[in-house]
């Protein structure tokens, strides 16, 4: 069976951040895809990147601005880690990368129209 290359500083990612999050808490914070609110960075784990991609590896994880990746295909490969090895590949634009983690980050990501403050003096 074939598998899957990366070429010239191509990058490609699995387990792009598209669903519900579960805070630490265990808060469901239901996803914000179709929505102005979703109009942020995602995180992508990174499976395999071209021979020009020097500064980031396969197992790490990296943020990408948004739209800066391709719709995802549903691929088979061996080294998928599903039982199925079938997993969705994203490929991502190396100008899009903002941040590389070598773990997984739970964060939140909100978008600032979504948050309304007031500053309030307690007497």
């Amino acid at each position: 069976m074939p598998t899957i290359k990366a070429y010239r500083d191509n990058i490609l990612c699995t387990e792009g951040d598209f669903g519900d999050q579960v805070t630490g808490a265990g808060i469901i914070i239901k996803s914000t895809i179709g929505s102005t609110d979703g109009v942020v960075p995602r995180w992508f784990k990174v499976f395999e990147v071209g021979p020009k991609i020097d500064w980031l590896a396969p197992g790490q994880w990296v943020l990408v601005e948004y739209g800066r990746w391709t719709e995802a295909l549903e691929l088979k490969d061996d080294r998928f880690e599903t039982d199925s090895k079938v997993d969705k590949v994203w490929k991502v634009d190396p100008r899009g990368c903002l941040a590389v983690s070598d773990e997984k980050i739970n964060n939140l990501n909100i978008a600032s129209d979504a948050i309304e403050a007031q500053r309030k003096t307690l007497v």
